[in-house]
């Protein structure tokens, strides 16, 4: 075999076991769906509960980056906070390393009976479920055939004198190995298959136990500077969980190195195949690294509320609409919903300084707002792309009625920011032409806008509540508004048939009465749509 091939073999073992992990992960996520939402939601305060769900979870799905994600929607929900979510963060990092312990077994013979399962039972299944098992175990089948790979071409890597003495070089100092597998993660955008080629090595005598473990130091730094390297990127969305990520390995690699000698006799004694000692050693890093660093929790959020102080709006907008979610459809709604109500905030300050243009004269608010709008459209968009690969997806009834929900409520919200832009417009206009409105009229705006601006508040919390109470609250206000806005008009007609209004401000105050009823309108329909929600609760 030249050294070409060996290379090709290498490397292409490497792109299918990233691909059969990739597959098997969403497929699996498919599967477990809602399910895997519901056991994160359990994960309290309690750090050894939180540790055991971060390791079941990733464990099955082979992603902690997707584990992280959900994680993040909880805390951007509210529904866990960040002392919360860490021992669920230090238990993805166990659970990532499955991988490695199923390479150590060398599983690379059971490839093609898997993958022969996996295709009949894909290929013939009725019901999406197994179909979706059927996928999972293909998946799995090219994760150990590229593992099988991986092995072969090693195994002639070993016979390669000068390759054997460069990596042999690397392997003696701690330092170039844990910069070198580090680097690597990154560039592969995986820990996994960067371990499974060091358990390569070992197994064929390339390198010795010590220079394995430099690697897996190296390695598990290098998964937290991947996701250090996305969130600056501003391709991730971690903050400072990446960070906390980040310390928490550098504390691990700094624990093990000053007690080294005792970690390696600890390994030693796992396993009498290397393999195995290879990838217990990345199994046990983590637990060790996870339990000295569970107590100083508390101290490293004290720190980090002191010396980086979290600030609202300095993550990337609707970062947390992200395609990994999208193979559990119901924590993808989650996230909606979540930028749903983003948007509803934002058309708060809209109805706010249109307000104040009109009560205090707060003309130039006109360009805030214009600029809101845009913000608006540009959500409006994003969203709108996202429930659409929501849609594409395997949805149960109550998902597909709350995606339904959601794509009318988007519609809705886009459509009375562009009302609230009119008549921020028109207030401009009037203000500009020195036009005053009778003391009656000004009256009856502001009881108008004093109903909507408390449609506007329940809309926002009956969607981040999911509060079916609430959704009834709003219709029952803007039946309100519909009387204001007819007495307002019955008012006005009477106003110009006793010659008290003139035809100018007759225009006018018909165009703002006729747009914020448009606007009580679309709080109605969203109202409606929340009431939706619930038919198959």
């Amino acid at each position: 075999m030249t050294n070409l091939d060996i290379l090709f073999q290498i490397i292409g073992g490497i792109a299918i076991l990233l691909y059969g992990i990739h597959l098997s992960g969403v497929s699996l996520q498919k599967m477990l769906g809602f399910r895997l939402e519901r056991v994160l939601k359990k994960t309290s305060e309690n750090p050894i509960k939180g540790l055991a769900i971060g390791t079941g979870i990733t464990s099955l799905i082979q992603s902690s980056g997707t584990t992280m994600i959900m994680l993040i929607g909880f805390i951007g929900a509210g529904l866990l906070t960040l002392k919360g979510a860490i021992p669920v963060m230090l238990g993805a990092n166990i659970g990532s390393t499955i991988t490695i312990q199923l390479a150590a077994f060398k599983l690379g013979l059971y490839a093609l009976p898997i993958l022969t399962a996996g295709v009949f039972i894909h290929i013939f299944s009725i019901r999406k479920i197994y179909k979706n098992f059927g996928e999972a175990l293909i998946g799995f089948s090219f994760l150990f055939l590229g593992m099988n790979f991986i092995f072969t071409g090693t195994q002639a890597l070993s016979l390669n004198e000068s390759a054997v003495t460069v990596i042999n070089i690397i392997g003696s100092s701690a330092f170039l190995s844990i910069s070198i597998a580090a680097v690597l993660a990154v560039i592969l955008r995986s820990s996994s298959a960067v371990s499974v080629f060091i358990v390569a090595l070992g197994v064929a005598q390339i390198i010795d136990l010590k220079a394995a473990i430099f690697l897996i130091f190296g390695v598990n730094l290098g998964s937290s500077l991947k996701i250090i390297y996305l969130t600056i990127s501003g391709k991730g969305f971690f903050g400072r969980i990446a960070f906390v990520n980040l310390l928490f390995n550098l504390l691990g690699i700094f624990a093990l190195l000053i007690f080294f000698k005792y970690f390696y006799y600890l390994i030693s004694a796992t396993s009498s195949d290397v393999g195995r000692q290879i990838a217990n050693a990345h199994t046990l890093y983590n637990i060790i690294a996870a339990f000295i660093f569970i107590p100083i929790v508390p101290f490293v959020l004290k720190i980090m509320d002191k010396y980086a102080p979290f600030k609202k709006g300095g993550e990337r907008e609707l970062f947390y609409l992200n395609r990994k979610l999208l193979y559990t459809p119901s924590v993808a709604l989650n996230q909606v919903n979540r930028a749903v109500v983003e948007m509803g905030k934002i058309s708060y300050e809209m109805l706010e300084d249109s307000r104040l243009i009109l009560f205090e004269g707060k003309t130039e608010l006109l360009k805030k707002i214009e600029e809101n709008e845009d913000k608006i459209d540009e959500m409006t968009e994003k969203i709108s792309e996202y429930t659409t690969q929501i849609s594409q997806q395997n949805l149960t009834k109550k998902d597909a009625m709350r995606l339904y929900s959601s794509m009318h409520i988007l519609t809705d919200t886009e459509h009375l920011c562009d009302h609230i832009l009119t008549v921020s417009e028109l207030l401009v206009d009037l203000k500009n032409d020195k036009i005053d409105f009778s003391e009656k009229a000004v009256f009856e705006l502001t009881a108008v806008f004093g109903r909507l601006k408390i449609m506007q508040n329940l809309v926002i919390k009956s969607l981040d509540e999911n509060n079916l109470h609430l959704a009834h609250e709003i219709i029952k206000h803007e039946n309100k508004v519909d009387e204001i806005v007819k007495k307002a008009h019955s008012n006005h007609i009477e106003r110009i048939d006793k010659e008290m209004c003139p035809l100018e401000n007759a225009k006018y105050f018909s165009e703002l009465l006729n747009n914020l009823e448009r606007i009580g309108d679309h709080y109605d329909n969203i109202a409606y749509a929340v009431v939706d929600r619930f038919k198959y609760k």
